[in-house]
């Protein structure tokens, strides 16, 4: 038996009993200990009350790929980065198709939309000029080129210690536990490990990944077949009930009493057909079933993720917090570095929406003049 299904099994037999969580739905005071309205969740909580919340009690954050917003490639883009590097730096390519690996096979599957436009943005195409083998060309990328590509990609904000509100607005709460299912590192240096634990759930690409001195080295071997170094990093491809490192990131939050749950930018990885990350979705539906604090969804679009807690967990306490998580994180930290100001969160959170749009990592970096 796997470890990770052992962990399944023993998780209802240790299983702490059930406790009520209780919030005020009054906006302007915020009291956990309060008898008002024990028990319910208010139809729409306001983002003075996540603030509120989030700074008093301790919580359990799960971050996805959302929670990255602004800062690494989401979506599409980053399926499509590595295959659209292959194809604008090609000088030559293998005879042969190779075995490919899945997480290569995605991408392949992933880039069957890539038009020339794609490869060469802003160059014109006449019409009647030779059709490029794009599909041809990327059924001959090396895996061992895919992986490492990634890898650079993630890790080149913590190569250059960027600073970011995304992970950065985490000093402000309350110490907490964070299940980290990113890759970049980010949560680990900017979220401070002396004030909250942090798990990385699928394994975390190093700082030196992303060096120029490797960017240098993968246009060098770009096009060449080398064996794939195992690093323990579950990267574009589905969990597996044998990880041993998986099961005990699971293990530690099952034996973690939250007040509250927030997921962030984070859907289990959903698939047309499921969720890769289906061990974590077993996990969390057999320990948090019944769970009576609230548990927040934050995403640009919650309604699939809360519906499908509300129906495996029993629970009427998943609230949707629709927005976009660099946004609203950088409200949250000016609203706490200038509590003089009058404006709303929501005020602020609308205002740089509109300034900046909806792909912006704050603070802004600094231009020298």
């Amino acid at each position: 038996m796997s470890g990770t299904h052992a962990l399944l099994e023993s998780t209802e037999k240790s299983r702490p009993r059930r406790r009520t969580h209780t919030v005020s739905t009054d906006d302007t005071t915020f009291d956990p200990n309060s008898s008002k309205a024990r028990g319910e969740v208010p139809a729409a909580v306001s983002f003075e009350w996540l603030l509120r919340q989030w700074r008093s009690e301790t919580g359990l954050y799960l971050l996805g790929a959302g929670a990255s917003s602004g800062i690494a490639p989401l979506g599409r883009a980053f399926w499509t980065t590595a295959p659209l590097d292959f194809l604008r730096s090609l000088t030559s390519f293998s005879a042969e198709i190779p075995n490919h690996s899945l997480l290569t096979l995605r991408m392949i599957e992933n880039s069957s939309g890539i038009t020339i436009s794609d490869i060469y943005p802003g160059r014109e195409i006449r019409a009647g000029s030779w059709e490029y083998p794009i599909r041809e060309i990327l059924q001959r990328i090396p895996n061992f080129y895919d992986r490492i590509w990634l890898k650079h990609l993630l890790s080149k904000p913590n190569f250059a210690a960027l600073q970011n509100d995304n992970y950065g607005v985490f000093n402000f709460f309350r110490p907490s536990l964070i299940a980290n299912y990113n890759h970049e590192g980010l949560a680990t240096r900017l979220c401070g490990q002396r004030r909250h634990r942090i798990l990385e759930m699928h394994g975390s690409v190093g700082r030196e990944f992303g060096s120029p001195d490797l960017e240098s080295f993968i246009n060098q071997v770009r096009e060449y077949h080398l064996p794939e170094v195992l690093d323990g990093i579950v990267m574009g491809v589905p969990e597996s009930c044998a990880d041993q490192a998986l099961a005990l990131n699971l293990l530690t939050i099952g034996r973690f009493n939250p007040r509250f749950i927030a997921i962030i930018g984070y859907s289990f990885a959903k698939t047309a057909n499921g969720y890769d990350d289906d061990v974590s979705v077993a996990y969390f539906e057999q320990r948090y079933r019944e769970f009576q604090g609230n548990i927040y969804v934050i995403d640009p679009q919650p309604e699939h993720l809360r519906e499908m807690l509300s129906e495996r967990l029993m629970s009427k306490n998943i609230v949707e917090v629709r927005a976009r998580w660099n946004v609203l994180a950088h409200a949250f930290a000016i609203t706490v570095r200038r509590p003089s100001a009058r404006r709303s969160i929501n005020y602020a959170y609308q205002h740089l929406l509109d300034a900046y749009g909806s792909n912006t990592a704050f603070p802004l970096p600094r231009v020298d003049r």
